[in-house]
């Protein structure tokens, strides 16, 4: 069986940025299983992946758009402190997982002046170049209801 679309994959990997540091790995976790073709995984990764076997490895540089994709200025947004709620210390660098019309995402506080917070919706790794690892440690068919469950399961 090779990796396609409506099949769930079981993966280790690794992401690295530009100066060779760990950003993200399973190898000390559970691997991490996802439904092959549905933007569920990194673009170029995903990409990478595609048409690979149960033990086949991939290690390759993603450009931003293949990563967390470019930075976007326009996620750069203006908040009331009262938008974090009472007894909430806010500094800049404080990151906050939310939830928007563009999906679930990460928040980070860039700066605090009076009542304003300016914070970047961006994800922390967009517009990064990445080097990422991957095994492919198994491969299944998805089953119509398992495909149904994915598409509601937040990416």
């Amino acid at each position: 069986m090779k990796v396609e679309k409506d099949n769930i994959i079981t993966i280790h990997y690794t992401i690295k940025d530009e100066n060779n540091e760990i950003v993200d790995s399973s190898l000390d976790e559970e691997p991490l299983e996802y439904l092959h073709g549905h933007n569920f995984m990194l673009p170029g990764l995903e990409k990478a992946l595609e048409g690979l076997e149960k033990g086949a490895s991939v290690a390759l540089w993603l450009s931003p758009e293949e990563g967390f994709g470019a930075k976007r200025d326009d996620y750069i947004l203006e908040l009331n402190r009262s938008d974090f709620g009472s007894g909430v210390e806010l500094e800049a660098g404080m990151e906050f997982d939310v939830e928007d019309e563009d999906g679930e995402g990460i928040i980070t506080v860039i700066k605090i002046d009076g009542e304003r917070v300016v914070v970047d919706r961006n994800h922390p790794l967009s517009g990064k170049t990445l080097y990422a690892e991957a095994e492919v440690l198994d491969i299944k068919k998805a089953e119509d209801w398992e495909i149904q469950g994915w598409k509601h399961h937040s990416h």
